[in-house]
């Protein structure tokens, strides 16, 4: 596996036309300079997703999503980065020079490539014991009793284990090597030195990444006096317990639009929702949702509805997933929870009632408010003071932690309804009321138009005006915010010709990427015949706030311990200066 150059990339973006592609995935209507559209990336009625042929970006103001082609291709067609550069390559055709200049190898990506290879092959060994050897076709045997027909066993490539190794694995050092030290599916036991797979008598299901690639395997038990009834393979380069979830790959193959997603414990309760025709399932793999799982979750869908099992360790689930999701859950984004009957769980329940059924009560789930107060109702007796006190403390520590305010004020509502303290919400809102003020500030910051972010969202729409910018070391020791990424900016236009969606795309990997996409699509509403002259204007008055940040600076230093000649002389030249301002 390979990665291109920074120069290869922008070659690809430079040729790429970005409305011409997503003309061919939906449909866009030319008004103005921007071409408008349905968002293919949430339900919405009225088109609020837009693309600029010029600046080459596209911004949803529905869902928020944005960015370049590459970004689109790769959450449209759930592919990774190389994989969204090489598909733009052939559907434009753009002639690549194969060279060390273009495309450059990667230890990381080689290595990631050969593990993805002896996970296939290792995939194809545990497929073919299923069906063919002795103990497979007994796992095969108790799959079909389980219910499972064979299309959602070959489905899902579903394996078995056997109980031991075959010789032909044993004799290949490479992938023997592989599997026990990069992938840990192999073993050397302490006693009989013998080698044996951890998933030995076990049914394999192979794990996907977003991408299609096999990067794990879950284990599960046919024997039912054996623990742990499942187990997961290790972490490693390319697979990680808290990141991938059980069936996320085969939902989005069905269809673009999800409006919900069922999140379940196993992995035979994906496969046996998806045999009765719930195709929207996925599973965490033997832990709680995690804080990675539910944003991949909410990049697909707005709605997460969690269905565990009908008991204890069920209901202590779902609360756990309720309290990762509060910092997840933006305006346009919510929960649900799918209470099963006593003792059931989605596989046993789907068989029992079928989908029609199964299906109404995936429509009459708790919300997340129902769920919330009734959980805490349900561990606090609010008949006395002390309860109300405690009730109100535990649930407003947990509201505090969503970021929809509207929505908080809507909980803090109800809460103050169920306690009989009807001014609640008030109480609450002058609590937080400079804390909240200060968050608004703090967020909305970087989008305030300042002299400085507005100097940087020109330089970015308008490359060209670098060379505008005069002596740009005489700004170096001044301290002003923004002023030295700015500067910075301005010696990326000057080295070589760049475009806008070149500059976008060098901060890819950093935090910078998204405010840059955001300061890229400001409307300034400046004619094109003015844009130099504002420009310049903007220069001059960031010019005087240097000045006058150093004659501040100065003037201090003289109340305090007093300048030096040259400092005076200094002052006397500012002063001087900015009078004729």
């Amino acid at each position: 596996m390979k990665y291109f150059s920074r120069d290869l990339i922008n070659y690809v973006l430079d040729k790429a036309n970005i409305v011409f592609f997503i003309k061919n995935k939906i449909k866009l209507y030319k008004k103005g300079q921007n071409f408008f559209g349905i968002c293919p990336f949430h339900l919405e009625k009225n088109p609020s997703f837009v693309v600029n042929e010029i600046k080459k970006l596209y911004h949803c103001f529905g869902c928020g999503a944005h960015g370049n082609i590459i970004d689109f291709v790769m959450h449209y067609d759930h592919l990774s980065f190389i994989q969204s550069i090489t598909l733009i390559i052939e559907f434009f055709n753009i002639t690549i020079i194969s060279s060390t200049q273009n495309i450059i190898t990667n230890k990381n990506f080689i290595q990631k490539n050969l593990l993805y290879k002896y996970l296939i092959y290792i995939h194809q060994y545990y497929k073919y014991v299923l069906y063919t050897c002795n103990e497979g076709k007994i796992a095969y045997q108790y799959l079909l009793k389980r219910g499972y027909n064979n299309n959602i066993i070959r489905y899902f490539s579903i394996g078995y284990s056997p109980s031991i190794i075959h010789q032909k694995i044993l004799l290949n050092t490479t992938l023997l090597n592989i599997l026990q030290y990069k992938l840990k599916i192999i073993n050397l036991h302490t006693l009989t030195k013998k080698y044996y797979d951890i998933f030995h008598n076990r049914i394999i299901f192979p794990i996907k990444n977003l991408q299609g690639y096999i990067v794990g395997f879950g284990g599960r038990i046919i024997q039912q006096n054996k623990i742990p009834k499942y187990i997961n393979s290790s972490d490693s380069i390319i697979f990680h317990k808290n990141h991938e979830l059980y069936g996320l790959y085969e939902i989005t193959q069905h269809k673009k639009h999800i409006k919900h997603i069922l999140v379940v414990e196993g992995y035979t309760d994906v496969i046996s929702l998806f045999q009765f025709n719930i195709k929207y399932v996925v599973a965490v793999l033997g832990a709680h949702i995690s804080s990675i799982h539910i944003k991949k979750l909410f990049c697909i869908t707005n709605m997460i509805i969690y269905c565990y099992d009908g008991d204890a360790a069920g209901m202590k689930a779902h609360w756990k997933s309720l309290k990762n999701s509060l910092i997840h859950m933006v305006h346009g984004k919510s929960i649900g929870f799918m209470i099963l009957p006593n003792n059931e769980d989605p596989d046993s329940l789907i068989r029992k009632e079928g989908t029609i059924l199964f299906e109404k009560r995936i429509n009459n789930i708790l919300l997340f408010s129902d769920f919330f107060f009734q959980i805490l109702l349900s561990k606090i007796n609010i008949n006395t003071c002390e309860g109300k006190t405690k009730l109100s403390y535990m649930a407003l520590s947990l509201i505090r932690m969503i970021p929809d305010y509207l929505f908080q004020i809507n909980l803090v509502k109800q809460l103050g309804n169920k306690i009989g303290l009807m001014n609640l919400l008030d109480i609450y809102q002058n609590n937080i009321q400079n804390n909240h003020i200060y968050n608004i500030q703090k967020n909305d910051n970087f989008l305030k138009k300042t002299t400085i972010r507005l100097l940087i969202s020109l330089l970015i729409q308008h490359p060209q005006l670098s060379c505008l910018v005069p002596k740009i070391h005489v700004y170096l020791t001044t301290k002003v915010h923004g002023l030295s990424f700015f500067i910075h900016l301005i010696q990326l236009c000057n080295s070589k010709n760049i475009t806008t969606i070149q500059i976008i795309e060098k901060y890819r990997f950093t935090k910078l990427k998204q405010y840059l996409e955001i300061l890229a699509l400001w409307n300034h509403m400046i004619p094109n015949k003015q844009i130099k002259f504002f420009f310049m204007q903007l220069i001059h008055k960031l010019k005087i706030q240097i000045l006058e940040d150093r004659q501040n600076y100065l003037i201090s230093v003289e109340r305090t311990i007093g300048l030096n000649i040259d400092e005076r002389k200094e002052l006397w030249f500012l002063t001087k200066r900015l009078a004729k301002k």
